[in-house]
């Protein structure tokens, strides 16, 4: 299996702390209720048949793997966890921290957990090579990789300014999709930049080691903060939501024997997630303590995890066209976008058909049952 390593690599000390959160859910179930966003075109919403009912839950467990250790790229879910919000929803999750060597998909393809936090290339590569996942939420609606360079040392206007660059990747074997469209666009080939392993931290770039950094919005941009560089000010970016290159990364994917014989409590940690964000664009701050609560101690400081917050924020409400969207939506115009410009690099060795992965039905309840608590 291909994986992308995309995600920050902790500093030291690896949490052997499993963080709890609280509450209640059960029961079988099924679909319809709000759509995510005014195209409901390209959003996977109440077309689909099912039971539109507000789920009722009553004290299911639910074992919940995050992508990596507790930060803000899991914002709304800490939220949730921090203020008993699926506890209010019904459901007991269990929030077990992931790490480097923790691959999510994994976890969820062999029944260890229930649920987890994973990428979507991750999702798309287990149901190929047979695990049965099923995809019910998008966390982030834009990419949160971006190429950056330092203005002052490697002046980047555009993607064919990439000709001859030292470019840093995390990534073993294929080039990351955004970066293969963008050599594209410009017209040029992997043969036009030199690959460069490097660890996470933005000292690569800023010890000049790479010309181009892959930043992650949700950490990277407050490292670059703490070390005296403005963000966008001192950067030149190339940011693939903006070039049209964008994939999707992260979301909800869940164990199928589990969804098939838990539908209602699925929909209410979705409920009680969807509240989680949506109470942390009213109150970034807030949010930002709640992750301070229950991170790795010395992961991130206060004042990283408030830029760290407003970052991820930013890439959770707003589509990769500028529209606002609600919290988890399903767009499945993107979906298939993604899937198809991983295929295109490498990323994923296959086609899936993405009906048979990208389920609608516990979010659309989820909302009807928020709408049903007025919110709440």
């Amino acid at each position: 299996m291909v994986r992308r390593m995309r995600w920050l690599i902790a500093p030291a000390a690896i949490l052997g702390l499993v963080v709890a959160g609280c509450g209640s859910s059960s029961d079988d179930g099924g679909s319809p209720a709000a759509t995510a966003s005014n195209d409901t075109s390209t959003v996977a919403s109440t077309t689909t048949a099912g039971d539109s009912s507000a789920p009722q839950c009553n004290d299911d467990k639910i074992r919940f793997q995050l992508s990596f250790f507790p930060n803000a790229q899991h914002t709304g879910y800490l939220v949730a966890q921090n203020r008993d919000f699926y506890k209010d929803a019904g459901v007991d999750v269990r929030t077990i921290p992931g790490g480097p060597t923790v691959n999510p998909s994994l976890q969820v393809a062999q029944g260890n957990v229930d649920v987890a936090q994973m990428d979507f290339s991750e999702a798309i590569n287990a149901k190929a090579n047979g695990a049965d996942i099923v995809w019910v939420a998008q966390t982030y609606q834009q990419d949160p990789l971006e190429y950056v360079s330092l203005t002052r040392d490697f002046p980047m206007s555009d993607p064919r300014a990439l000709k001859g660059a030292i470019v840093g990747t995390q990534q073993v074997g294929e080039l990351d999709p955004e970066l293969l469209g963008m050599l594209k666009q410009a017209g040029l080939t992997r043969d036009d930049v030199t690959m460069r392993s490097i660890d996470p931290s933005v000292d690569t770039l800023l010890q000049h080691r790479v010309d181009v950094f892959p930043l992650q919005v949700f950490f990277h941009i407050s490292q670059l903060e703490e070390a005296g560089i403005r963000y966008p000010e001192d950067v030149d970016i190339l940011d693939p939501n903006r070039l049209g290159v964008a994939v999707a990364a992260q979301g909800i994917g869940v164990n199928r024997s589990f969804y098939e014989s838990h539908r209602d409590a699925v929909a209410c940690f979705l409920a009680a997630a969807v509240r989680g964000w949506e109470t942390a664009a009213r109150d970034p701050r807030g949010a930002a303590r709640d992750v301070d609560a229950l991170q790795q101690k010395g992961l991130a400081s206060p004042e990283a995890n408030a830029v760290n917050v407003e970052q991820t924020l930013r890439i959770v409400d707003t589509s990769v066209d500028g529209r606002e969207v609600e919290p988890l939506t399903l767009d499945m115009d993107y979906l298939q976008q993604s899937e198809d410009r991983m295929l295109d690099a490498g990323v994923i060795r296959e086609r899936v058909d993405l009906s048979d992965v990208v389920d609608p039905e516990p979010l659309d309840r989820a909302r009807a049952m928020l709408q049903a608590d007025g919110g709440q």
